[in-house]
């Protein structure tokens, strides 16, 4: 009975042991049977409802999640980054910023990887084998994984917010082709657009915003984004009224509640620039009520409070609202902003001098917001030029181009209405320095040692007491750097004022602070400073000068002592008055102080030397100013007492004006005859013709324009000594013409066998790679994924290698400021010099930086294209090229195999 059961109990546990056995094979089985199932989904080179099922699952939750993860993490960071100027108005899209590129760099990288990956792996191009009857359409899709269109999206907006413009421009275009039947191109156009206004190619934008505008299958979902856009394009181009239009149209459309009322803030700044005040307060105030960010509400409350005006009443509680934030110390950095919307306050009420103070004080609080200084120094510039006050303008004017940012839209504005306020006080200062140095010049000599040796006293009293005051006071003064300063107008001696003298070192500090001790100090940009501005220092100055202005002939040294001396300074003063009346004249368009000027010159040098033209201006300006009388009178002096003048002429003969047009048509026919026998080298006949155009337009503006013809001509027919002596003939006979330069270029090759200028060829000019001898037959390879190069060969005898190379290294900052490009030089041959850009890991990388170079520009702008090539070439190929010099072999090579090849893929 036992020995039964044993045995059953045996035979059970070996039918246990074998169903096990069986099972664990059937697993294996199955498991195998799965794998070798997944490894044949996961092939793109089939397309079965598997392999789609398994790419389309994958691609979905695997990269394009992580791409699409990353994409969210960077906007996040992006919008979260402190990078808005508030003092300016805001960009639409964060990655409009500056900066913005280094911010997301790491999560886009990281987008552009996982895009790529799902774009590698996952895309499925082949067609299906068994074609679906009913869905025709079906069959013919350009890609058959739902979300490779989504992982190239990524890809082209990653490469935007990473600055990398033109491989953007490349995968938007790529979309919008490939996918040319399905929604995902008008994502295409969209992005393409976008890219374009940030390279500021409206025209191509404009080309594609116009295009989806017309389209009736353009999906809703993208409208808010077009809308976006469209305002971007207008506001970019600071066409506002349009750019508000489709910001209105974008508001409404905007879920995101930080976007929205970013735009809100936008539409605000845009009102307020189109003097919309009511406008710009309502979307100033939603943005108060509803946004978190304090330095937003903040911004829009300064600018409420700037759109003041007095016709609303009383502003008492604004300003109490003002003055209670500025003693918020979470404030304490706007304080610059605080001071400056109080100022406008007072300015709207008509306080004109409190605004000043406190437009003043703005920029004397402004310490890291130079945008707020330049403004708080604009407006009291302005100010001042209105009443008009044009030293004191000055001034400020001066103080604002010192701190303001050159991508200003007005800034070339600021700039000019600086410089000619410069000009007028500096003809001003002429007249007051002259007339005090003639004042002082004319005393006794006790007289005049007397108030000498009181001014140097004052000065050492004045040193003294500054000197103390700054021990005491040294961290308070710091602090107070303003810019109160005013030009003294009184005609007081100009050694003799306290305060442009003896308080020069304190108002230099309060204006400056305390400046480091070096050249161009006022400069916030040294590489400004011209070599021509340090040669005429170096040459101004005079080692025989007393510098020291605690010695009696410190003071002495200029007074005009002398009748000669005299006669110097009253011509100064003259030509100062000219001048300043001119500048009244032309450039600030001030008639009636250009009239005021010119007159007082008359009265008092009525023997000035160019009479005849202040004369003749004064007419003018009357007449502009519909003074009958006074027109009338200048009128008359001209005829009188300049009768053959040419403006008597123009005058007393309607005719004469019709003359002398003629006159100028023939003179213009003649020149453009003579300079076409000049170019074909009848010098002889160029001679004759200079010989009739020296008495018939001897006073025409064309004169120096024949002679230099001739001067050529002759030297062209003579010897070279001959040619030089020519040359210094008429450099030495028309120092002042237009073709000086050239006259200059054209001794110096005569004189040292350099280069001829442009224009005086010896032989036609001939392409580079027409002047390298070949003779080696060299074998050139193609490769396609092997470091490139990107190669410019400059002709060094025509153009400087040099500039290339810094246009090259600038357009790499411009346009690819993410990668880190090397920019070398060496020498090729005698006469050449080659400069590479490297690396580029692919030839289609190469190329697309070839073809942005090209496209753009700005590389070779102004070098004529016979004096460069350029080209992209392996690492292998360009090792043979530098061995060899074969180089009308490699451009053979590169046209058959990178252009044409290029060529083709676009078909």
């Amino acid at each position: 009975m036992k020995l039964q059961q044993n045995k059953a109990t045996i035979f059970s546990f070996r039918n246990n042991k074998t169903r096990m056995l069986k099972r664990k094979i059937l697993k294996i089985s199955i498991m195998a049977a799965l794998i070798a199932g997944l490894l044949f989904s996961c092939s793109t080179k089939k397309n079965t409802p598997i392999n789609r099922a398994y790419h389309n699952l994958t691609s979905y939750y695997n990269a394009l999640y992580n791409a699409k993860d990353a994409f969210k993490t960077g906007q996040k960071r992006l919008m979260d980054q402190p990078g808005d100027n508030y003092a300016q108005m805001l960009n639409i899209f964060y990655y409009s910023n500056d900066k913005s590129a280094m911010v997301v760099s790491g999560e886009m990288n990281r987008v552009k990887e996982k895009a790529s990956k799902v774009i590698k792996r996952h895309s499925i191009t082949v067609k299906p084998k068994k074609r679906k009857k009913n869905k025709p359409e079906f069959n013919d899709l350009p890609e058959y994984t739902k979300f490779v269109d989504d992982a190239f999206l990524y890809k082209g907006i990653a490469e935007l917010y990473s600055g990398e413009y033109f491989p953007a421009l490349e995968t938007f275009n790529y979309i919008i082709q490939k996918y040319s039947m399905m929604e995902s191109k008008y994502d295409g156009q969209l992005w393409l657009a976008r890219t374009y206004l940030e390279m500021e190619k409206f025209e191509k934008a404009k080309e594609f915003l116009d295009l989806m505008e017309g389209d009736n299958n353009f999906p809703d979902r993208l409208k808010k984004d077009y809308y976006l856009t469209f305002a971007d394009y207008f506001k970019k181009q600071y066409q506002f009224e349009q750019a508000a239009e489709y910001l209105v149209k974008a508001i409404p459309l905007t879920k995101n509640k930080a976007r929205k009322y970013r735009y809100h803030y936008i539409l605000a700044q845009i009102y307020q620039e189109l003097e919309m005040n009511d406008n710009a307060n309502e979307n100033y105030a939603l943005v108060m009520k509803k946004n978190p960010i304090y330095e937003m509400v903040f911004n829009a409350r300064i600018n409420m409070a700037m759109l003041y005006r007095s016709t609303q009443g009383s502003p008492e509680e604004l300003q109490r609202e003002l003055m209670k934030m500025l003693k918020d110390d979470k404030n304490k950095e706007y304080q610059d902003q605080i001071y400056f919307a109080l100022a406008s306050i007072e300015e709207n009420k008509g306080n004109i001098e409190k605004a000043i103070e406190l437009y003043s004080k703005s920029a004397a609080v402004s310490i890291q917001n130079n945008y707020q200084k330049t403004e708080s120094y604009l407006a009291v510039a302005r100010i001042y030029f209105a009443q008009p006050k044009y030293q004191e303008a000055q001034i400020y004017y001066d103080s604002a181009v010192t701190f303001i940012d050159k991508k200003r839209r007005d800034f070339e504005e600021i700039y000019r209405t600086s410089t000619n306020l410069n000009e007028l006080v500096k003809q001003i200062k002429i007249i007051e320095l002259q007339d005090s140095l003639q004042r002082v010049a004319a005393m006794s000599d006790n007289q005049r040692l007397a108030l000498i040796d009181q001014i140097i006293a004052d000065l050492i009293e004045e040193e003294k007491r500054v000197q103390e005051e700054e021990q005491m006071k040294r961290l308070a003064m710091q602090n107070q750097r303003s810019n109160n300063q005013r030009v003294n107008t009184g005609g007081g001696f100009y050694f003799y004022n306290p305060t442009t003298v003896s308080m020069g070192e304190s108002a230099f500090k309060q204006k400056w602070g305390n400046r480091k001790l070096e050249d161009h100090w006022r400069r916030s940009d040294k590489a400004e400073v011209s070599m021509g501005e340090i040669a005429e220092n170096e040459e101004g100055v005079d080692s025989t000068r007393v510098t020291d202005n605690k010695k009696r002939e410190y003071y002495l040294q200029d007074l005009p002592l002398t009748d000669s001396a005299i006669h110097v300074s009253d011509s100064l003063i003259q030509y100062a008055y000219y001048e300043l009346a001119n500048v009244y004249r032309i450039k600030m368009e001030n008639l009636e102080e250009s009239a005021k000027t010119y007159e007082e010159l008359m009265t008092r040098f009525p023997s000035f030397q160019k009479k005849l033209h202040v004369y003749y201006n004064l007419h003018k300006i009357y007449e502009g100013l519909n003074d009958q009388v006074n027109s009338q009178k200048y009128r008359n002096l001209v005829i009188t007492l300049f009768p053959n003048s040419l403006y008597a002429q123009l005058m007393t003969n309607p005719e004469y004006i019709k003359k002398l047009q003629r006159q100028e048509q023939q003179a213009k026919f003649f020149y453009a005859t003579t300079y076409r026998l000049f170019k074909t080298g009848k010098y002889q006949e160029v001679i004759n013709n200079f010989r009739r155009a020296d008495t018939a337009y001897a006073e025409n503006e064309l004169h120096s324009k024949f002679a230099l013809l001739n001067t050529i001509s002759r030297g062209r027919l003579a010897d070279s000594a001959t040619f030089v002596a020519y040359l210094k003939e008429y450099i030495e006979k028309y120092p002042q013409a237009d073709e000086l330069a050239y006259a200059k270029d054209l001794l110096r090759y005569m004189s040292s066998e350099k280069e001829l200028p442009q224009g005086v060829e010896k032989k036609k000019e001939e392409n580079i790679a027409d002047q390298v001898n070949e003779e080696v037959k060299v074998d050139y390879t193609f490769e396609e994924k092997v470091p490139h190069y990107y190669i410019s060969v400059i002709d060094t005898r025509k153009t400087s290698a040099n500039q290339v190379k810094f246009n090259l290294s600038n357009f790499n900052i411009d346009y690819y400021s993410i990668l880190t490009f090397n920019v070398k030089d060496f020498v090729f041959t005698a006469n050449y010099q080659m400069i590479s850009v490297e690396p580029f890991t692919a030839w289609y990388n190469a190329m697309n930086y070839f073809e942005s170079v090209e496209y753009i520009k700005e590389v070779y702008e102004g070098i004529p294209k016979q004096n460069y090539i350029h080209f992209v070439i392996s690492e292998n190929n360009y090792k043979l090229l530098f061995e060899t010099k074969a180089i009308n072999q490699y451009l053979k090579f590169f046209d058959e195999n990178y252009l044409k090849r290029r060529a083709e893929e676009e078909d």
